[in-house]
């Protein structure tokens, strides 16, 4: 017999819960879609502990990730999350650091994501999955905009952009940054701008209070620390 996760609670979380960190600090990064979520266990725990938690829109990476059971990221000396190590390398080197690797993995053990921190990391889609091409949630839920990724995502696209225009336009963060190419159109219309290209696939675009950068993924073939430390130079420049 399928199992069924709580329908009410997951439409809460889907409408509900946008990333870690705090909406108050001067960096955002926002992302297409977080990992995670490769079976039913993991998600049901991941809601489990969102609604014991409080349901918050923001979460405190590190608290939560405990919650549901992953610790080897934040103990003594957590292994390093392939996305979240470049995302540092931005953040440390926009602050004229030149970040080692044992610099990011205590950044990440010590500071990611947390609630009373200078940063957030905000997705776009809400719900964790390993890759695009891996849907589980039509599976183990009867919730109609679930049934394929694609009716997922027209779910959510459009009032997930528009939160996110207005939590900038409220919170009016010194520096955005979006992070994967392929994703532009979102990107554009959450900011209502257009980007200029830098040189090696950087884009930027401004408004009256915010800088906007637009990075390749992390995990794109071919990226290189190098290239997230040139981000965060762009951003220390502040053009």
């Amino acid at each position: 017999m399928t199992e069924h996760l709580n329908d009410q609670l997951l439409d809460d979380f889907v409408h509900g819960f946008f990333g870690y960190g705090n909406y108050g600090g001067q960096f955002w990064f926002i992302g297409m879609e977080e990992g995670g979520g490769n079976s039913y266990a993991e998600v049901a725990k991941r809601l489990e502990a969102w609604a014991f938690r409080g349901k918050h829109e923001i979460e405190d990476v590190a608290a939560y990730h405990t919650a549901i059971g992953i610790t080897h990221l934040f103990g003594d000396r957590p292994r390093l999350q392939s996305t979240w190590s470049m995302l540092i390398r931005i953040l440390l080197t926009s602050k004229g650091q030149i970040p080692t690797t044992e610099q990011v993995r205590e950044y990440q053990k010590t500071s990611l994501g947390r609630s009373a921190g200078d940063h957030c990391l905000v997705e776009l889609l809400p719900l964790p999955s390993p890759s695009t091409s891996h849907w589980l949630y039509a599976q183990h839920s009867g919730l109609p905009y679930l049934a394929d990724r694609e009716t997922y995502r027209q779910h959510c696209l459009q009032f997930r952009s528009a939160h996110l225009r207005k939590r900038i336009r409220e919170y009016r963060p010194a520096t955005v940054i979006f992070y994967g190419l392929s994703y532009c159109e979102y990107w554009q219309e959450i900011t209502g701008i257009d980007f200029l290209e830098e040189p090696d696939g950087v884009y930027t675009g401004r408004d009256n209070s915010t800088l906007f950068v637009v990075t390749k993924h992390p995990a794109a073939t071919g990226v290189t620390n190098e290239y997230f430390h040139r981000v965060g130079r762009v951003i220390q420049r502040g053009d």
